[in-house]
């Protein structure tokens, strides 16, 4: 379906009024916080990174109330027609990415995201002549939004000439490796991540004997170090090869075996969960024994330290309900008899109360698709980069 000129015109006075909110007085710490983040205390800051954080606030930042800019904007004018509310809503989800144009089509282009290798159908609300400088050949790095069927460029774009082949994908290898979730808008990559996630959690069984191991903080390094020797030497596939033979065949030298990428404060950790799950792939959860614990004998829940250790997991937003989930999973009525105690709620049932437990203090691990933690990218992609960091998801850091 062809979205007609009129909305695409529209898009851009809600656009501009949809700015112009996020100004309001009440937004300003939200903004002042979300700033300070992605830039630090005091940024050197250009026009094209603001313009691309603004963008990012008033449509993706979430607001202390769990709702973005733009969900406010759309309940505060109820004028708006139904059209208008679609597309603005449909604003939350961007596709970050670098373009490669394949051809203008009318008043819009058609060029493919290198990072999830999809095709999009890409107008401006600025008009045809926006897009005067995006021509075949060239690649656009670019957030865009929906619009209907089509898509929207919002934000600040830069557009890189046909030579600059190099570091157009150099930079889409970095967004694919950095922000998995734009290579999973891609329905055949993700299902390759599954896979492959799924043979990555066999090799983990088979170094450690399970797929949740409990390490002391200053063993980790070096026992990951030596799964990813494991990894690298000695696991073959199909033809005999292991990964170092297959980094030797595509780059001409000695594969380097990758370095944990951890934070710091995990080797300093009394234990450390490592976990590899079938669905949610590869967590390190610090402090973990003394939950595990905790779990294992409720009666220590009556401690100040167990109790306080299941607390903090509970309201840290960095650990996935997965934790409690493994935990209660060998024996639900003793999860039961903890969470009673910790949360001083005697008529707890872990079996009937445990899901909304979890989306009450995790709200935001519900509102997002679970997605592989292995990350499959394009042959050409994958020639631009050579990753050499544990591929590893956030886990509790206290």
């Amino acid at each position: 379906m062809v979205v007609s000129a009129e909305l695409v015109w529209r898009s851009g006075d809600r656009k501009r009024e949809l700015v112009e909110f996020s100004r309001r007085r009440r937004f300003d710490r939200a903004f002042r916080q979300a700033f300070e983040r992605r830039f630090g205390e005091a940024p050197e800051v250009d026009e094209e990174q603001f313009i691309n954080f603004l963008d990012f606030f008033v449509l993706q930042q979430r607001l202390p109330d769990g709702r973005t800019l733009v969900e406010h904007f759309v309940a505060e004018h109820p004028g708006l027609s139904e059209e208008e509310r679609v597309m603005l809503l449909g604003w939350r989800e961007v596709v970050e990415g670098v373009f490669r144009v394949q051809r203008r089509d009318g008043d819009a282009l058609v060029a493919v995201n290198l990072v999830d290798e999809l095709t999009y159908r890409v107008r401006s609300n600025r008009g045809p002549a926006a897009l005067a400088s995006m021509r075949r050949g060239t690649f656009v790095i670019a957030r865009l939004v929906p619009i209907g069927e089509e898509w929207l460029l919002s934000g600040a774009s830069m557009v890189l000439s046909a030579a600059d082949r190099d570091e157009a994908y150099q930079l889409a290898a970095k967004l694919a490796t950095e922000h998995p979730a734009l290579v999973f808008r891609n329905p055949e990559r993700l299902a390759q991540g599954r896979q492959r996630q799924r043979e990555e959690r066999r090799h983990f069984i088979a170094f450690f004997g399970s797929d949740l191991v409990v390490l002391s903080g200053q063993e980790l390094a070096a026992r990951m170090g030596a799964y990813w020797h494991f990894r690298m030497h000695e696991v073959r596939d199909a033809q005999g090869r292991s990964a170092a033979d297959r980094t030797r065949e595509r780059y001409g030298a000695a594969a380097r075996v990758p370095e944990a990428d951890l934070p710091a404060d995990l080797n300093e950790a009394d234990t450390v969960g490592v976990v590899f799950d079938e669905v949610e792939g590869n967590y390190f959860w610090a402090d973990f024994g003394v939950v595990q614990e905790t779990f294992a004998d409720p009666a220590l829940a009556a401690r100040r330290r167990h109790r306080e250790a299941v607390l903090g997991y509970l309201e840290a937003p960095s650990v996935s309900p997965l934790a409690f989930r493994r935990l209660a999973e060998p024996d639900p009525e003793r999860a039961s008899r903890v969470l009673r105690r910790v949360l001083r709620r005697p008529g707890f049932s872990w079996e009937r109360d445990g899901e909304a437990l979890l989306r009450r203090y995790k709200p935001s691990w519900f509102e997002r698709p679970v997605l592989p933690s292995v990350t499959p990218i394009s042959r050409v992609l994958s020639g631009h980069y050579r990753p050499d960091r544990w591929p590893s998801k956030g886990g509790k850091r206290s």
